[in-house]
């Protein structure tokens, strides 16, 4: 019985050794992947807003 149960709690600690990494691995991955749609959404919107800033000057300045 004792011997048995070593054998399962050494299985069970291999395993969750090996998802753990292979979660972690998964995880970081996709952080990176929001880190850099974020960084590319961020950059849009900038971009974005620059323009319509831009043209509102040039709306105000060709009425004004």
């Amino acid at each position: 019985m004792s011997e048995h149960n070593n054998n399962n709690n050494h299985h069970h600690h291999h395993h969750h050794k090996k998802d753990g990494s292979s979660l972690f691995k998964q995880k970081s991955l996709a952080a990176i992947q929001r880190k850099k749609l974020i960084e590319k959404v961020l950059k849009l919107t900038l971009i974005i807003i620059a323009i319509i800033m831009a043209l509102a000057v040039v709306v105000v300045y060709t009425i004004g």
